[in-house]
């Protein structure tokens, strides 16, 4: 039987068919490694097996050969169906699977079919014997197909299409790129369907030729291309979708060793560096290799000796993983972060700057510091402070460019000088060119024209900042310039009100040291004086019968001369308190025995009824002048008192933190008026009855931290309430031991 033309068409189709087929299955196996190559390459052998058989039986004019070539076909091709399963299950994710289960269980249809065909002589349920049949002007080998073909290619036909369910429905929920992918390995496998479909239906041109072979090499072309494009040999593709080369930010895609395998162009400009690809990371950039995965930023992105432009980056990684969740490498984005970096740095420096506002104790040391941040943060030459004095701006500060243009004393800014003063006088911020400023330390600086940025410090004066440029100031210099003029206009009122307390300290340490010395000699004499007074009338009394109106006026001289040194002696704790630090000045003072001190003078100068309510461990804080402010207060009840009897009630009450003491007396009450008077400097001696009266009442309850008031008494008289802040028991009473 002579090679007609249209079998040798067919039989250089199955040899390119097992060629190709036999190609992907080596190339396949070689790369093993990746889930898919192994169903893949399952299916590009038994195809090529299927490929070479056919071309077998095509060749051969031997019966036998050529039956045995067509059962070596048959059981090639039931293969194809449940590797075509495996593929779909690896590729889409689920090779996790009990692969050795899952492949029993698909073998086991093309395993009892082919020992069907095999076993076929020693039973009758399948003949396997061709016969050489003529159609179409084509002579080939025909195999019959009994039962059990058409049952096998049901079951063949029910994987089939649970293989394209596997990829159609993995195609619907995976990323774009695995949808084109996908899309591609589906549309290419429909070749080998639809003529394995047009073989099963008889629409072949002849029953003895079986045209899925070749058509199973166009696929399996098709299919390889796909998969090692996008997938099969390098993480790249994966990362497709998310790698933008227009991104203005550098991308890295990284494999698992940290090598890079891909990049957009804002990466070459960033490393400074063309040829990336292929090299490791910690080669191109060792510091940003030790930053991954930490929240530090990096600034070096270049190797050593790179001089690439600064920039900072905020480096962020992305894992990219495959469609059964593998690690494949990662995703590296480098956020510029250059103009957030500089405005922090900036925020920090103004920070900084305000500490250092805080510790300045002089005017022209603010004005300094302001100068400093406008040089070394904003970057500007031209930088000045000038300070109101009068009707002139003072330079307080110039930056060392001014200084060092300047020769001598830079002059002050005066009304002649236009627009800088009209800038302070209506306290207008603005921007002038210098070309247009008259005063001579910027048409000094200046060469030409430039733009000078004028703030006002409120009423204090003026900042000045430049550069000597044309070019406009951007909204971030102009926003921290205005922050920094706030803060040094803040400071320089900070520092004047200090200067003024520190002045208003000097004056009252001052009169204070005054009246402590006119105090010391006022004492010194009194008491001297007293001391000739007393020691002269001991003399008199020798020569002054006892009974006679001469002894009266010596006893009436000496008991007066003793009530004004005892008066010195109060003046003085008086004055030691006024001028005592708080701390020293005050302690815990029991009440009880304080009150029996104060009041035993006057319960022996006065017919009166004192009754005291008060608990033994109550205290106050007060000193040693309290007995004589409860004095005090007694006398002026006594003095006011028009009953024949004066009845005086002390008690104490609790309130929280402090202290009341209730005076209560039976006398005519206080009027109203004087409640709110009663108090003050100005009310007479003879409104009180004493000297010291309630004003020093007044005075020391004052320092002592508490309160003094009068209250009407039920049904007569009035209440004197004097409230303290409540002491430490244990102290005072320890104190007293």
């Amino acid at each position: 039987m002579e090679l007609d033309l249209a079998r040798l068409v067919f039989v250089a189709g199955n040899l390119a068919a097992g060629v190709v087929t036999g190609w992907l299955a080596v190339y396949a196996w070689r790369h093993r490694d990746v889930p898919e190559a192994i169903p893949f390459g399952g299916l590009a052998t038994v195809v090529c097996v299927w490929a070479v058989a056919d071309t077998v039986a095509l060749l051969t004019t031997n019966p036998t050969v050529a039956t045995v070539s067509t059962v070596v076909s048959t059981i090639a091709d039931s293969h194809v169906a449940p590797l075509w399963v495996l593929f779909a299950l690896a590729y889409t994710g689920y090779d996790q699977w009990d692969r050795p289960r899952i492949l029993a269980a698909l073998l086991v249809a093309p395993l009892v079919y082919s020992i069907v065909l095999v076993t076929a002589p020693l039973h009758s349920l399948a003949d396997v014997t061709v016969t050489f049949q003529t159609v179409n002007g084509i002579v080939a080998p025909v195999r019959p197909r009994g039962a059990p073909f058409w049952l096998f290619t049901t079951v063949a036909y029910l994987l089939l299409v649970f293989g394209y369910y596997r990829l159609v429905e993995f195609s619907v929920r995976s990323r774009r790129v695995y949808r084109r992918q996908t899309a591609t390995i589906v549309g290419a496998s429909l070749f080998p369907l639809i003529a394995n479909g047009v073989d099963v239906l008889g629409f072949s041109p002849h029953p003895g030729v079986d045209m899925t072979p070749l058509a199973f090499a166009l696929a399996g072309a098709f299919v390889g291309w796909a998969l090692f494009e996008y997938d099969f040999l390098t993480v790249a593709p994966l990362a497709s979708d998310a790698l933008v080369e227009e991104l203005p930010d550098p991308v890295l895609v990284l494999d698992t060793d940290d090598r890079i395998v891909d990049h957009n162009q804002a990466a070459v400009a960033a490393f400074g560096v063309e040829a990336l690809c292929g090299r490791a990371l910690a080669d191109v950039a060792p510091e940003l290799r030790d930053r991954l995965g930490t929240d530090r930023l990096v600034s070096d992105l270049g190797a050593a000796g790179s001089d690439s432009s600064y920039a900072v980056f905020r480096p962020q990684t992305r894992t990219i993983t495959d469609r059964a969740g593998r690690v494949r490498g990662r995703l590296l984005l480098l956020r510029d972060v250059t103009v957030q970096q500089r405005r922090l740095d900036r925020v920090e420096a103004l920070q900084a700057t305000t500490e250092q506002f805080i510790q300045a104790r002089i005017d022209d040391q603010v004005a300094e510091i302001a100068v400093s941040f406008v040089e070394g943060v904003l970057d500007q030459e031209i930088a000045a402070v000038l300070l109101a004095e009068d009707d002139r701006l003072r330079p307080a500060a110039l930056s060392t460019e001014m200084a060092s243009i300047i020769d001598g004393r830079p002059p002050d800014v005066t009304p002649e000088d236009g627009a800088l003063w009209d800038a302070y006088e209506h306290a207008q911020p603005g921007v002038i060119e210098t070309d247009g400023a008259t005063w001579s330390p910027i048409s000094d600086c200046v060469d030409g024209s430039g733009l000078l940025l004028v703030i006002p410090l409120d009423e204090a004066g003026l900042l000045l900042v430049g550069s000597g440029s044309a070019e406009e100031y951007s909204a971030e210099d102009r926003q921290f310039a205005n922050i920094l003029a706030g803060a040094t206009a803040t400071a320089i009122e900070r520092v004047s009100r200090e200067e003024e307390l520190r002045e208003n300290r000097r004056i009252v340490r001052q009169r204070t040291e005054q009246l402590d010395f006119l105090n010391g000699v006022l004492r010194h004499n009194i008491r001297n004086g007293m001391q000739v007074i007393d020691s002269n009338a001991d003399l008199l009394a020798r020569f002054v019968d006892t009974d006679s109106d001469g002894q009266r006026h010596l006893t009436r001289i000496q008991e007066r001369s003793s009530e004004l040194a005892t008066l010195t002696e109060t003046i003085r704790s008086i004055t030691d308190t006024l001028t005592d630090e708080t701390d020293e000045r005050l302690w815990p003072v029991p009440l009880e025995g304080t009150l029996t001190t104060g009041l035993g003078d006057v319960s022996d100068q006065h017919d009166v009824s004192i009754e005291t309510d008060i608990a033994d461990e109550t205290t106050v804080l007060a000193n040693d002048l309290l007995a004589d402010v409860f004095e005090s207060v007694v006398r002026n009840a006594i003095e006011h008192n028009d009953r024949e009897t004066t009845r005086i009630e002390i008690t104490v009450q609790d309130v929280g933190e402090w202290v009341q003491v209730h005076i209560a007396d039976n006398g005519p009450g206080v009027s109203d008026h004087l409640k709110e008077s009663l108090f003050e400097r100005n009310v007479g001696i003879s409104d009180t009855a004493h000297g010291f009266g309630l004003y020093f009442v007044a005075i020391m309850m004052d320092l002592y931290g508490g309160d003094v008031w009068f209250e009407d008494n039920d049904p007569r008289g009035a209440i004197a309430v004097l409230e303290f802040q409540r002491g430490d028991t244990e102290q005072a009473f320890s104190a007293a031991e």
